[in-house]
């Protein structure tokens, strides 16, 4: 039979390693986001070539060689509502993304709580490292820039981002309709703000930003 302190060390070990899976998980989804985000940016902006190379693709994952084909595709293609999906896909992926940074940090929290537990049952003096990984060892030993490399990727996709839902909601107002304008409105505003929670759970400057604003 284990005793107690085998089990928590062996809970610990579990959750270290269901939290690195998260981790990658939530990398993928930022990528996967963040490639989303740019080819819905370059087809809103209307970048030359961005909409016939959509249609070439099309074209071509369905097997389409036909020349006339090709060319009506380009013509007749949706473009609007495609990007009006790719908005859809763009909430999700943010809510997917929130989700999982919010998980990953409540993990961390708690692996914090669980290696004091550890370090108080093995009564591990304060000036050994042992079990500290995640809270004061980590805290003690963060690179210098390491909270900007978690602000220039939330920059960069914030900008696109708002670029693309903004431009999304132009367009829909551009050619008066209604209809779509409601909807990319909707999706706009939700992928905003679960970008925007994201943002300010991941990093601390966004963290002191809010706390400075409030407190003038």
């Amino acid at each position: 039979m284990k005793d107690g302190i085998e089990l928590l060390a062996e809970h610990y070990e579990k959750t270290y390693e269901a939290t690195l899976k998260f981790w990658e998980q939530r990398n993928r989804t930022f990528l996967i986001l963040l490639i989303v985000v740019g080819i819905a940016t370059l087809l809103t902006l209307n970048v030359s070539q961005a909409q016939p190379l959509l249609a070439d693709l099309i074209a071509k994952f369905f097997s389409i060689d036909d020349t006339f084909r090709v060319t009506e595709l380009r013509a007749s293609l949706p473009y609007g509502l495609i990007q009006s999906i790719l908005l859809m896909v763009v909430l999700y992926l943010t809510v997917i993304l929130y989700h999982r940074t919010t998980t990953i940090l409540r993990n961390y929290k708690y692996l914090g709580d669980i290696e004091k537990e550890i370090r108080e049952n093995l009564q591990i003096p304060e000036s050994k490292v042992a079990f500290s990984r995640e809270s004061s060892y980590y805290m003690e030993n963060k690179p210098l820039l390491s909270k900007f490399v978690g602000l220039s990727y939330i920059v960069m996709v914030g900008v696109l981002l708002t670029v693309f839902s903004g431009m999304r909601v132009y367009s829909d107002i551009s050619t008066k309709n209604i209809f779509f304008t409601f909807i990319d409105v909707f999706l706009s505003i939700f992928a905003l703000i679960f970008f925007g929670a994201y943002s300010y759970a991941s990093s601390s400057i966004f963290k002191r930003l809010t706390s400075l604003l409030k407190g003038s």
